[in-house]
Order: C-alpha cells, then structure tokens, then sequence
C-alpha cells in the first residue's frame, strides 16, 4: 500500500485522470442501455436451447451473460479507483479507509444501476469477485501503478467468478439468483445438462481465475525487473561519474607531479643566474648560460609533453630510464632495487613526461604491494625487443589471484586498497603511444609487468 501511495503521487494531471474516472463511472452505468440488443440475445439463446433441445445454446447465453456481466462490473470498478485514488492525493485516505469505500461504492453503483434500468446483478459472486480483486489491485497497482495492467486482470477475475452463477451446484450457496442465470440452470436442468453447466462453469472459472494471479504475477515481476534495472542504470551512471571525477583526480595529481618535476630546473636556473650575478669570468658566464638554457629547454619539453598529450620526441631509452630512477624512491632501505640495461639500446619515439609517469605508476604499485618475503625486491630489466625496447618490472609481493587479474585494468579497481587509477592510466598512456602493456602473477610468487616501447626507426618507418 505504501509504495501505491508513492507512486500515485507521481500522477501528472489529475483534473484529467478523475475526468476519466468519472467518464468509466458513466460508462459502466449505461452499459445496460448500449448493449441492451446483446442481453436480449441472451433470452433467444436460452429459448432456443429449450426448443431445439441443445445445450450448447446454454453455454453461449452462459458465456454472453458472464461477458457482459463482467465488462461491467470492470468499468464500475475501474472507474471507483480512480476517482479513490484521486481522492487519496488530496484527502491521504487510510488504506483500511480506501478499501471499504471502494467496496462500498462499487456495491452502491451496482445497486443503482438495478434499480434504474431493471437490470439483474449478482450481489454474492460480485462482492466476492470484489475481494479478490481489491487485493490483486494493491499487489498489482502498488508495483507498476498502472491501471491497464489492472484492467486486464480485474477482468479476468469478474469474467471467473460470474461462470459460479450458471452452476446448478452452488445455487445451495446463493449463487445465480438473477432472472437470466436461473432460467439458464433451469433450462439446463430440463435439458438434463445441469451436469454440463456444472463441468462448462467449472472449466471456465478455475482456468480464469488462475490466470488472473498469473497475470497479476508477471506483470510485477515485469515492473520489478525494469525497476531493477533502472536502478542498475542510474548506479551505473553514478559509478561512471565517481570514475570520471577519479580520473580527473587522477590528472590533477599529474598536474602537481609535474609542478614538482618543474621545481628542480628552477632551482637550477635560479642557482645559476646567482653564479652570474658573482661572477667575471667569460668561461664561467659561458658555462652557466648553457646550464640555463639546458634547463630552460627541459622545462619546455615537459611542459610541452604534458600538454601535447600527442607529442612524441626521439630520445635515448637510457635517458628515458634515468629520468625515470631520478623519481623514485632507491633509498628506501626497505626495498632492494636491482637495474639491468642492455648497451646499445635503440632510440625510441615517445611523448617522454607521459610515458615516464607510467612506468613510475607501476614502480608505485611494486612499491606498496604487500611482501611475505623478509626483504622486498624489485627487479627492473631494460632489454632491445621487436625494433623497440622492453622495460621488465617484477617483485617478490603477494602476487595478484587470477580472477583479480582480470580486473586490474578496470578503473577504480584495486587490490592494495588504492585509488585503483594507476593501472588503467598507465596502459592508457602506453597504448596511446602505441606500446603495449602486459602482467603476468601469480598469488603468493609475485608479479611481473611487461612495457613494450616502439622504437624510433619502426614508428618512423610506419609514419
């Protein structure tokens, strides 16, 4: 009842939606008048079952009074829950408040209409009808809070029910008292087909009624399984805005990284424009203007990098790798660093800052990977490999799980409880300057990271 309550709130223009309770209120009144010619088919059928002697016409008038019967019986009900529920927006009836007024109404409309028209009705199977009904309502409308859906199972449960007044076998309990039912169960018994009406009535109900749940049933797990993945879609666009916050995060520390990298020129270029100030001679002046411009030039190569995000310079790979040991941490004491580099290696072809803030990126996460050993090291080998170089990283941690692994590269994924952004920002980078990135681990033996980098003749050769 409480999530009707939610959801009816939602209703755009209620004017309207009441106009429309109002018009099926009307329209389940006059159904009489309007299909005035079918009830008087029922009567035909009936005296013709009795003149020709066949059943079969009692079961079609049976199926054309329990038609009608329940196509009014919806419109009544249909349009009393509209304009209830209407009511429930301004007045925030009680749920025991809007189930006995709806009760009360529809047997009220039911009453008056007989009264007006002269028209039969069937108190018994209709309030029973009611029950069910009112009670697939607030299982179904408190769902999907459509009214479609429940006209279609509303129908069905009034079409059930109203196949009890034909049976000869529940006339004991007050079923079928109306003019037209009990000529038919008359009839039948004249006919000696009360036994027909019996399995004919029978046969419709259970199958009807049965439907009904059924329908009621899909139709909620339907409107569940949309909520669900609603609600999967908004969480999945709430994680893909808490990822593109992580990854501007993530450029921001790049940012300040590269803010640091910038001090040591500075520092330099401030030291050496001092010397100048004190000194006279010519080979010292000479000396200290080609360390400004030195540094001077550094400092626009990484300005440049980090800018130019496609920028790519020829350099030296040993220069590469000792840009890259000049940011880390070697004097760690807890940590045994061991380089190995082949001589002679080619030139490779690189946006420099970038990619170095990579390979730094994997040298972290070596670093703060828990050890089960005494000692933690890392082993980095710098090898010629497929007319580019080869930058092997590997440690002794705890290694990475198999189903972890195939994780990793996912943003905001992480093992060692980090931001879980280094991983996919360095196969980002290394990609974009068309190397490429592998790891290998195993839980409990470590983990080995592979750095494929094109050399300078290949990506020239190729351009």
């Amino acid at each position: 009842m409480v999530k009707a309550e939610m959801k009816i709130h939602r209703i755009k223009y209620t004017n309207l939606f009441l106009a429309g309770g109002f018009l099926l209120i009307i329209m389940g009144l006059l159904f009489p008048v309007y299909t005035n010619m079918m009830w008087f088919n029922v009567i035909l059928k009936i005296r013709e079952a009795i003149n020709t002697g066949d059943s079969g016409h009692l079961i079609l008038a049976s199926a054309m009074i329990n038609f009608l019967y329940a196509v009014q019986s919806t419109l009544l009900f249909m349009g009393t829950m509209v304009v209830i529920f209407y009511s429930d927006i301004k007045l925030m009836l009680k749920a025991i408040d809007i189930f006995l007024l709806s009760l009360f109404m529809i047997i009220l409309l039911h009453w008056t209409n007989s009264l007006i028209f002269d028209m039969p009705w069937e108190p018994l199977s209709t309030i029973t009808a009611l029950f069910i009904t009112l009670f697939l309502f607030w299982k179904l409308f408190g769902e999907t809070n459509s009214f479609i859906q429940v006209f279609i199972v509303s129908i069905q449960v009034f079409f059930a029910f109203h196949w009890l007044n034909i049976m000869p076998f529940f006339t004991l309990y007050r079923f079928g008292q109306s003019d037209i039912n009990h000529s038919i169960k008359i009839a039948g018994i004249y006919l000696n087909g009360d036994t027909v009406l019996n399995f004919t009535g029978f046969a419709f109900f259970m199958p009807f009624i049965i439907s009904a749940f059924i329908t009621a049933t899909l139709f909620i797990s339907y409107s569940r399984n949309i909520n669900i993945m609603r609600e999967n879609y908004e969480k999945e666009n709430e994680i893909r805005n808490m990822k593109s916050k992580a990854l501007e995060n993530r450029v921001y520390q790049e940012v300040k990284s590269l803010v640091h990298d910038l001090k040591t020129p500075l520092v330099t270029i401030r030291g050496l424009n001092s010397l100048l100030l004190t000194s006279n001679e010519n080979t010292k002046l000479e000396e200290y203007s080609e360390r400004i411009e030195n540094s001077v030039t550094k400092m626009s190569e990484m300005i440049s990098s980090f800018l130019y995000e496609s920028s790519r310079q020829r350099l030296k790979a040993a220069d590469l790798i000792s840009y890259i040991r000049a940011q880390l941490p070697l004097e760690n004491e807890e940590i045994e660093f061991s380089f190995a580099m082949d001589v002679n290696l080619p030139d490779i072809y690189v946006n420099k800052i970038r990619v170095a803030r990579a390979v730094i990126n994997i040298f972290e996460n070596a670093i703060v990977v828990p050890c089960i050993h005494q000692r933690k090291m890392i082993n980095v080998e710098v090898r010629e490999k497929e007319k580019g170089i080869c930058i092997i990283v590997q440690d002794n941690g705890t290694g990475i799980s198999e189903n972890e692994l195939q994780r990793i590269w996912e943003v905001g994924y992480s093992t060692n409880n980090t931001s879980g952004l280094g991983l996919p920002f360095a196969k980002g980078i290394i990609e974009d300057n068309k190397g490429e990135i592998q790891i290998e681990s195993r839980q409990g033996e470590g983990t080995k990271v592979t750095i494929l980098l094109p050399g300078y003749d290949n990506i020239n050769g190729k351009v």
